[in-house]
């Protein structure tokens, strides 16, 4: 059993306060706040089909110092339960995809393809690493300013 099936709770930031009980669900625009990256179409395009897409996915932490590093928002930190079965992901995986490609290396290439498949195999980057976690909806226990 890993140790992420174990945790019971995690962390998600908001811009936006919302009742304990509340309960999150992917938001509808995602892909239009993410498509400009580099790295999101990438992922997808190796997304295995026993995973989540991000768009459908809610995003986690499991520590209130990680949301800021995985692009949350700051103003609310919200104490989520997942209501559903929980991925984790390496963050640093997209960060070596936009690397690779300011590289010269293309989408197609073994470097590329292997970065996003670490990514969703949940494998540790080799530098550093910082864990996000999705699922497809998350219950707010506990809501306080970040």
């Amino acid at each position: 059993m890993k140790m992420h099936d174990l945790q019971k709770f995690f962390y998600h930031g908001s811009s936006i306060y919302l009742e304990p009980g509340t309960v999150l669900t992917p938001r509808a625009d995602y892909e239009e706040r993410w498509l400009h990256t580099d790295f999101y179409h990438i992922l997808e395009k190796y997304r295995p089909k026993n995973k989540s897409a991000h768009k459908d996915s809610v995003f986690m932490v499991n520590t209130p110092d990680d949301v800021d590093l995985a692009g949350g928002a700051t103003d609310w930190l919200m104490t989520v339960e997942p209501l559903g079965p929980v991925s984790k992901h390496d963050l640093n995986w997209s960060s070596e995809i936009s690397s690779l490609l300011s590289d010269g290396f293309g989408v197609e290439s073994n470097q590329v393809k292997q970065a996003a498949q670490n990514y969703w195999a949940g494998k540790p980057h080799h530098d550093e690493n910082v864990w996000e976690y999705l699922t497809p909806a998350a219950k707010i226990l506990s809501i306080e300013e970040y």
